[in-house]
């Protein structure tokens, strides 16, 4: 069930940025080809997060930085601050500092300026990936959604606020950092944190879809593990008498695909409980799930071919845990799980399967913490949105992925994701972003910003 607001945030004529709503409307309206002139240009710089596995990182290098760059030119001509800061070489960050004048709230809006590499450019059909192409609706190019969308609706809050003069009594924060994509978040969010930009809520403006412009005050844990098993090799004329008793079975030869399949589908059995045991409000039953997202079987030297039995298979997996799940304790079922079925069949129990983790990416579950900033969303939104498509009642769900949320929160800053683009094409061929999600998302941010840091224009 949706908890409801606060009594005293219930009404609009309540919010200190209702006085600012029309002019906020109009300018967000205003820098609407803007917006999607700069989203344009970001998707055309080809940010690919510099660690992501089998990249060159040298390679790229520095990009990320010309996403920081580009984005901070919003802000030439205004009085908000700019601070470029580098944890680790060529990897540059910007925070750009709305200061407030004291006696209010702060507030940080975050995203990141890497990208996940487009795969084969043969298989993106609309466009080139880095073509940033705009149809009039939307931005095509890798990044879009995920996340150079989120980073300029953020950037146009902040410009639009110091354009009509608003002055805020806390401290808003826009960050653009380095390295989500693959959890380097000592190199950005933390980094950031670090250097001492805090603040008592923030707003990561990832694709809170599957509904648009959803409200998202948790996301999923991620654990990712690789699954080995060994066979016994031999030639392949013996497949026959390999599985067959009278043939010989394990002492001719053991294909380690076969065995491998025996884990497969009882896992797959086990995520289909899944959708009734791991369960939240926040959340459709079967999202959290056990995906086998690459698998490798063959010969542990030479040529994949399959002209003998296959001595080793490595399926990598991806597990999706729900926000309130202790990771260890998820760990500890797997394992129990994988190593039960093992033991119901004579080779694998006398040659276990061996587990690797390979990451835990934490869950964000800010908890009761985040309700105040979650009402908060949900009214800017709400406020923003009258005479729009989006005119609703922003709604509560849970972020479907991970994000840098989690490691804000764990420092004591309580985070929710909002923002634009749909998840469903982030990482994706053909991804883009709506350029309305993009102004509507501006609102909100400028609106909520008021809302939350305080309106000091007439003090």
């Amino acid at each position: 069930m949706e908890r409801p607001m606060t009594q005293e945030h219930g009404g609009d004529s309540a919010q200190p940025a209702s006085r600012y709503l029309s002019e906020i409307a109009s300018r967000a309206e205003a820098y609407r080809e803007d917006m999607a002139g700069l989203l344009s240009e970001l998707v055309k710089i080809p940010s690919v997060s510099p660690k992501y596995p089998g990249e060159d990182l040298d390679a790229h290098l520095g990009k990320e930085g010309d996403v920081a760059r580009k984005l901070a030119e919003v802000f030439e001509g205004t009085g908000i601050e700019l601070d470029f800061w580098e944890h680790e070489p060529k990897r540059t960050n910007v925070a750009a500092i709305k200061r407030g004048i004291g006696g209010g709230k702060s507030l940080i809006y975050n995203g990141h300026t890497d990208v996940v590499p487009p795969g084969d450019p043969s298989k993106w059909t609309e466009t080139d990936p880095y073509s940033g192409r705009y149809d009039g609706e939307r931005v095509w190019g890798r990044g879009a959604t995920d996340m150079k969308a989120g980073l300029v609706a953020q950037a146009y809050a902040a410009k639009i606020l110091d354009e009509l003069g608003v002055k805020l009594k806390g401290d808003l924060i826009v960050e653009a950092v380095v390295g989500e994509e693959t959890m380097d978040h000592e190199a950005g969010t933390g980094s950031a944190i670090s250097r001492g930009y805090v603040a008592d809520g923030a707003v990561v403006t990832e694709p809170s879809s599957p509904e648009p412009l959803s409200v998202a005050p948790h996301s999923a844990g991620l654990l990712w593990f690789e699954l080995e098993i060994k066979g016994k090799r031999t030639h392949a004329s013996m497949r026959g008498q390999s599985i067959h008793a009278s043939g010989g079975g394990p002492e001719v030869g053991v294909n380690a695909i076969d065995k491998a399949f025996i884990i497969y589908e009882a896992l797959m059995r086990l995520e289909r409980e899944w959708a009734f045991t791991k369960t939240h409000p926040d959340y459709v039953p079967g999202h959290f799930s056990i995906l086998p997202g690459a698998i490798k079987g063959g010969p542990i030297f030479g040529e994949m071919v399959p002209f003998q039995l296959s001595e080793i298979t490595v399926i990598d997996y991806l597990i999706w845990y729900p926000p309130q799940d202790d990771p260890a304790e998820v760990r500890k079922e797997i394992e129990e799980f994988i190593h039960h079925v093992a033991s119901t069949d004579a080779w694998l129990r006398e040659n276990p399967p061996i587990i690797t983790w390979k990451q835990n990416w934490p869950a964000n579950n800010p908890g009761e913490a985040s309700d105040e900033l979650v009402d908060a969303v949900v009214r800017a939104h709400r406020l923003g949105s009258v005479g729009t498509p989006f005119e609703s009642m922003a709604e509560k769900l849970g972020f479907l992925a991970v994000c840098d949320a989690t490691f804000l929160t764990e420092k004591g800053i309580p985070a929710v994701s909002y923002g634009p683009g749909d998840i469903g094409v982030a990482h994706a061929d053909n991804e883009f972003a709506s350029v309305d999600e993009v102004v509507m998302a501006a609102k909100t941010l400028a609106l909520l910003a008021i809302d939350w840091c305080g309106d000091a224009t007439d003090e």
